[in-house]
């Protein structure tokens, strides 16, 4: 259960980050609302995704204990 709460609170914390600047995106270049929303929804799943493959073959290799 707490690895799926740090988990939550990563993505949590990636998205608000991803978020402002995705407004930011908006605001300063002028790119249209989905733009800037698909922008931001494809680099946090890219990240957490990434981050979770990164978790699952440290721990079937072994690594990353003791």
């Amino acid at each position: 259960m707490a690895r799926f709460v740090r988990w939550l609170l990563l993505l949590v914390i990636i998205g608000t980050g991803y978020g402002v600047a995705t407004v930011t995106w908006r605001v300063v270049l002028g790119k249209s609302w989905d733009d800037s929303l698909s922008a931001a929804l494809t680099l946090t799943v890219s990240v957490v995704g990434g981050q979770w493959i990164v978790a699952v073959i440290q721990r079937r290799t072994g690594r990353g204990r003791g």
